[in-house]
């Protein structure tokens, strides 16, 4: 064998070993977040080990939306199948890859959109929100234009390969670092997250200098490729704002407002539950925090929109006989039990 034909050999050989250990090496290193109630990697990664078709409505959207809609306390009203697959402040860009992700593995007649990050101008988001809906997303195109549009020139690969961004955490590496495997990720509550109940106080914040009710190009343009996927696949979209103003920010209503006219231009409904608290019959004492509500407030919240979802969509399908999410109704039941 020649010496060329040598060097070719070890030069694949190294790049295949590369490639084999990347992954494995990259996973042992990245962050993940297995503890309750913010087991974030169990939510987003475990939906990937969900059955394909399992889910007949998907929900989409940042930290409002999965500390507000409780996919089993939803199935225990009315049959139907759902999965949140939000993270902390998800960017609208965010939302859209996420839901062209669930697309991929699941086939929902109905997706709703939760809406508060349209009120977040923020062109480009911090580490912190940017690594929390990428780490856990598989790597498709879909996730490289991902990146591209969530951070400038220069700091778009670690988003990619986040091995550049962890690959610092030696001393911090545990047990579970080493044995947690992606296949055996689940999360029992779909997506959802159980708050316990906390002391919230109203408060009213004024517009700050320079805020207006405009939304960014960015958002409005992200918000209206999210309805054209769902137009173009045929799925009902439902655009809603949970409840969340307790701490009642002039500028994210008048922002609100801009979305709802928006969904009245593309023929999309849009509901902002802020407005109906006495309908749901939601009080001070059904929030964890001005801006998320607790796991009773949830369950208000969850009946309050399970009761317009069976008038708006009434022929959604539902299985209400499924032992495994019973089993997991039942231990939820429990665990709010025990919170309250």
């Amino acid at each position: 064998m020649s010496s060329t034909k040598k060097f070719l050999l070890s030069g694949l050989a190294l790049f295949l070993l590369l490639v084999l250990t990347a992954g494995p090496i990259t996973w042992i290193f990245a962050r993940k977040s297995l503890e309750g109630p913010w087991d974030m990697t169990n939510k987003i990664g475990g939906f990937y080990n969900e059955p394909r078709g399992e889910f007949t409505a998907m929900f989409f959207g940042s930290s409002h939306i999965y500390a507000s809609l409780s996919p089993l306390e939803l199935w225990h009203e009315t049959g139907v199948k759902s999965y949140v697959f939000a993270t902390q402040l998800q960017p609208m860009w965010a939302t859209y890859t996420y839901l062209k992700e669930a697309l991929k593995y699941q086939s929902p007649q109905l997706v709703v959109v939760e809406c508060n990050m349209m009120g977040n101008n923020t062109e480009y988001h911090d580490n912190g929100v940017n690594f929390s809906y990428m780490d856990d997303l598989r790597f498709s195109l879909d996730k490289v234009a991902l990146a591209k549009v969530s951070a400038p020139k220069g700091e778009r690969a670690p988003l990619l390969w986040n091995f550049m961004m962890y690959h610092g955490r030696w001393d911090e590496l545990e047990e579970e670092d080493y044995h947690t495997r992606k296949e055996d990720l689940h999360d029992p509550y779909k997506g959802y997250v159980l708050l316990p109940g906390q002391a919230v106080r109203p408060e009213t914040i004024p517009p700050e200098e320079g805020e207006s009710g405009n939304l960014s190009e960015k958002n409005v343009y992200w918000l209206n490729r999210i309805i054209d996927l769902c137009q173009s696949r045929g799925i009902d979209l439902w655009l809603i704002k949970a409840p969340s103003n307790t701490a009642l920010e002039e500028t994210q209503r008048l922002r609100m407002e801009e979305v709802a006219r928006i969904a009245a231009e593309r023929g999309v409904p849009f509901d902002d539950f802020n407005n109906s608290y006495q309908e749901m019959g939601l009080t001070l004492d059904d929030f964890y925090d001005q801006r998320h509500l607790n796991g009773g407030g949830a369950v208000k919240f969850t009946d309050y929109f399970a009761y317009l979802m069976n008038r708006r969509y009434p022929d959604l399908f539902a299985e209400s006989e499924d032992a495994d999410w019973q089993a997991d109704y039942e231990a939820y039941a429990a665990k709010l039990a025990e919170l309250a």
